[in-house]
């Protein structure tokens, strides 16, 4: 229990890598279930004043003056929020995301990725509500509500709405990790699949409906189908990972770490995915595929000076490793550091063996534009 809880906390301070191990854990139920505590949580210190006359013994004899309330109905109230998010938010943004940025299929992309973006979302609803509780229990004082109605309405209302910039922020963040998008197309991703948002107060009466047994049965049998092929493929790639754990306990198998790593990289979970890639060269320090990722990381996080020793070690092993990529790597680097020459040096080695390769051409053209060889830049863009 503690290892699902960590994440919430951890939002709270570092919510990219947050969402990093929320997204690679996958634990959608422990979400919902903190998702729904957190909506139980909010709403009743908006209501307290009626948990507390409901749950007071009635004292006298004559007609209770008490407005009607039933602990049952704030339950299904906090209930439907979430429902919502798993059935409608989750895979509208699936949907704007594939939209945006194409990979496969909807189908596909559903089975593979409902459940890690599920789970960011239910830790994000969690974590920006129980974000506003302590202010929405001071700011909000619903024994007034009766000297004036309107205000008291509208400071309810208010109140409502508040934790969402912060859910929306945190999706943002979800989606980024989950789904390896940048950071514009993730926000371009959560403003499309905000127009979900509009069906919400349909919800009560989709609810109403479900009273039907058998309108119920169909929903269940469509829900088991849908949602039991997304969390089975997710199943599969726990599996997966746990067996490559397994494997990393040989001493002598490096590939198990390597590979264990990529899947790190995959999720975002770049401190996991250093310490395997780490780990493959003491086992084997001939290993150039994990030089070559960890400088990747490197480069990535601004540690250039590192990212060039790693290439280095690359090229001295093997000076065509992944097709020559790695002198784009290298090229790319020395760009980033302001060093052009060194740039122009290593992209001209790429371009050698792969003439071809577009975004090799674009880097090239590009560091001979900031060395002020524009000439020559059109021309190598053109090529």
């Amino acid at each position: 229990m503690r290892s699902r809880l960590t994440p919430l906390l951890k939002l709270f301070y570092n919510p990219l890598q947050a969402m990093a191990d929320i997204s690679g854990q996958s634990s959608y139920l422990a979400g919902a279930v903190l998702a729904l505590i957190a909506s139980l949580l909010y709403n009743g210190s908006l209501k307290r004043h009626l948990w507390q006359m409901a749950l007071s013994p009635a004292g006298g004899t004559g007609p209770s003056l008490r407005p009607r309330f039933s602990p049952f109905s704030q339950v299904i109230d906090s209930v439907s929020p979430v429902l919502f998010l798993a059935a409608v938010f989750v895979p509208a943004c699936l949907l704007a995301a594939n939209l945006i940025q194409r990979r496969a299929s909807f189908g596909v992309m559903f089975r593979q990725e409902y459940a890690p973006v599920a789970s960011c979302v239910c830790y994000a609803w969690a974590a920006a509500h129980l974000m506003m509780l302590i202010p929405a229990w001071v700011l909000y004082d619903p024994s007034a509500a009766a000297a004036n109605p309107a205000e008291a309405a509208a400071r309810l209302l208010a109140l409502r709405l508040v934790p969402l910039p912060y859910f929306v922020f945190l999706v943002v963040i979800g989606l980024r990790v989950a789904l390896q998008l940048s950071y514009g197309r993730a926000v371009g991703a959560v403003a499309l699949s905000s127009l979900s948002l509009l069906a919400l107060p349909l919800l009560p009466s989709v609810l109403f409906l479900l009273t039907s047994p058998f309108l119920l049965i169909i929903v269940i049998i469509l829900l088991r189908n849908i949602l039991g092929d997304a969390l089975s493929a997710q199943r599969s790639r726990e599996d997966f990972r746990r067996n490559l754990e397994a494997a990393t306990l040989n001493p002598a198998d490096s590939s198990a770490h390597y590979n264990l790593g990529l899947i790190y990289q995959q999720r975002g979970q770049f401190e996991d995915a250093k310490s395997s890639f780490r780990r493959a060269i003491e086992i084997d320090p001939q290993d150039t595929d994990s030089h070559y990722q960890l400088g990747r990381i490197a480069r990535d996080q601004g540690r250039l000076t590192e990212a060039i020793a790693h290439f280095d070690a690359v090229v001295t092993r093997d000076s065509a490793h992944s097709q020559n990529e790695v002198w784009r790597e290298i090229g790319q680097t020395y760009f980033q550091a302001g060093q052009l020459n060194d740039a122009l040096v290593a992209f001209e080695r790429f371009l050698d063996k792969r003439p071809s390769d577009a975004e090799g051409r674009y880097r090239y053209g590009l560091t001979l534009h900031r060395l002020g060889r524009n000439e020559e830049a059109l021309a190598a863009m053109r090529a």
